[in-house]
């Protein structure tokens, strides 16, 4: 049954300006975890948990913090007097509180702020049909003059803090869900009642309390109220958009677009029901924008992870940026085309004129994360992830064809343990599965020299074990690894077999090394096995290939 709910008028733009207007600089920022994030949380912070809350926040570089709701409660109060009594408030860092439209909140409001340097009062009152009728049973007119009288005892307030610079936020709550002519007179008069001095600007805070629109339709009201306010030179135009619909990120994007200057918002979009807009995604957007934001979240990681320990809020796996999963591939083409992509950066970059990468959005370097962790393997998994995992894991890099191979073996072990495997794992499989130099055939010993007759040409001696049973036999030829082979076919038990694939490759980049040796070898029956080897030396980690081979193929 699809539901018949009653939805806002939408908002019509007879021309609209926003969507061809670039976002070319970032808006100032005011975090609200502190009490809109805070007072969603399950289990609310302790003052020292919002102490170490708010020294997070200025590091990331937040100038405007949104402390709590000091009237409201005891812990908020006695949380602003400690902030401003220990001296924990940084002089380039404001802080903000808020209050509703209602004197004894307010008056109180200003004990909690006593011998503050900078602060915002940000007051608010329900300016929307339903809450204004249904709510608190107040006419359009009783709200606006209670808004206005409120303002005047703020400013009054304001005037006597000797030695405070107080500064005006007013909200019109449900901004989105209010006529907009009754929203842009209320403004209006608030602006009009504080009177704000040379170079001052009242904040003008509209709200998407409850998410009802859909992204364009907040930007096209953020246009609509900028062009017929009347103070547009005397107000900031901020944005403070609830996440009900899911949208709250690309409803903010677009109202800066049309030409809105603040954003309050929290990291990770801590909020009532679906939380607020997410600071850390919208502002790395703007970020991947080429828009210095202020903000670092170089660290994205710790960032989290200290968020977490706070709030005891999990962060999803996919959440943007900061999810232990958006940097990983698990599907095989995806992974083919992330490794081929790592191996080509400057290529690539010369050719995009950027840094730009295959199912990669940014490059995690910038936000502190590495690649180690991208691709991961389950049953999904292609040659690519094998490939890359590999060479992160050993160092080295695996020929094409044993990939192929390879990764039907590494899918069988993921479906068989039905979750994903780790690196170390997959790097073990590959041992296991290709390296062999023990079973029908071993070596007891190799020595490749110089023929002395040629001495060009290679002589070779192996001491080779086949059911137990011991040979030594020697060959000549123009290498140590033909000299091998012609070698251990003189045995009876050796299959005829030929040499189809040799390639060579070290594991770590020091001189002590060890080299790795990959063979394909081919039966008379058209039956073939891949064989590695590890050795210091590249000639016994080839023959050790070989033998690997061997038993793979007689096994």
């Amino acid at each position: 049954m699809i539901r018949n709910y009653s939805k806002p008028e939408t908002t019509r733009l007879a021309e609209c300006r926003w969507p061809d207007r670039p976002i070319s600089a970032s808006p100032a920022w005011c975090a609200v975890d502190l009490r809109d994030g805070n007072q969603a949380l399950p289990n609310p912070m302790t003052p020292e948990q919002k102490t170490r809350y708010f020294d997070l926040l200025v590091a990331i570089g937040f100038k405007e913090i949104e402390i709590g709701f000091p009237s409201a409660s005891a812990d908020d109060f006695n949380f602003c007097r400690s902030l401003i009594e220990g001296g924990k408030i940084p002089d380039d860092v404001t802080i903000s509180v808020l209050t509703q439209c209602r004197e004894h909140l307010i008056r109180r409001t200003f004990e909690a702020l006593r011998g503050v340097k900078k602060a915002v009062c940000h007051t608010y009152i329900a300016t929307s049909d339903l809450h204004m009728h249904y709510v608190f049973g107040k006419t359009a007119d009783q709200t606006q003059a209670i808004a206005v009288d409120s303002v005047r005892l703020i400013r009054d307030l304001a005037a006597q803090m000797n030695g405070s610079a107080i500064g005006l936020e007013f909200s019109p709550e449900e901004f989105t869900d209010t006529d907009l002519d009754f929203a842009v007179g209320i403004c209006d008069a608030v602006v009009e009642a504080w009177n704000p001095g040379q170079g001052e600007k009242v904040i003008l805070n509209l709200p998407a309390t409850v998410e009802r629109r859909p992204p364009n339709e907040y930007a096209d009201m953020i246009e609509l109220f900028m062009d017929r306010q009347k103070h547009g030179d005397r107000s900031t135009i901020s944005l403070h958009a609830h996440n009900d619909m899911g949208c709250a990120v690309a409803s903010t994007q677009m109202a800066i677009q049309a030409g809105a200057q603040r954003v309050e918002g929290t990291l990770f979009g801590h909020g009532e029901r679906s939380g607020n807009v997410d600071l850390v995604t919208l502002a790395l957007n703007l970020q991947y924008m080429g828009i210095d934001t202020g903000l670092d979240f170089s660290d994205i990681e710790a960032i989290r992870d200290e968020i977490i320990d706070l709030t005891s809020m999990p962060v999803s796996p996919r959440h943007p940026y900061a999810g232990e999963l958006v940097f990983t591939a698990f599907s095989g083409s995806h992974q083919d085309a992330i490794h081929k992509g790592l191996n080509r950066p400057d290529e690539l970059k010369k050719y995009f004129g950027g840094w730009k990468i295959p199912y990669l959005h940014i490059d995690p370097a910038d936000i502190g994360r590495t690649y180690e962790k991208f691709i991961r393997i389950n049953s999904q998994s292609g040659k690519g992830g094998v490939a890359h995992v590999l060479q992160l894991e050993a160092g080295v890099q695996v020929p094409r064809g044993l990939l192929i191979d390879f990764a039907v073996h590494v899918q069988k072990l993921a479906d068989t343990t039905s979750r994903e495997l780790n690196a170390k794992e997959v790097w073990q499989l590959f041992k296991d599965t290709y390296h062999q130099p023990a079973g029908v055939y071993s070596i007891k010993g190799y020595w490749p020299r110089p023929c002395a007759a040629a001495p060009s040409r290679i002589e070779g001696e192996v001491q080779l074990t086949v059911n137990g049973v011991e040979h030594t036999v020697s060959a000549t030829a123009d290498g140590p690894i033909a000299a091998f082979v012609h070698a251990i076919k003189q045995v009876g038990d050796v299959p005829d077999f030929a040499l189809e694939e040799y390639e060579e490759d070290a594991i770590g980049n020091s001189a002590d090394a060890e080299a790795i040796a990959f063979i394909r070898i081919s039966g008379k029956d058209g039956k073939t096995a891949y064989g590695v080897g590890f050795n210091k030396n590249i000639d016994q980690a080839a023959v050790e290939a070989v033998i690997s081979a061997l038993n793979r193929m007689k096994s």
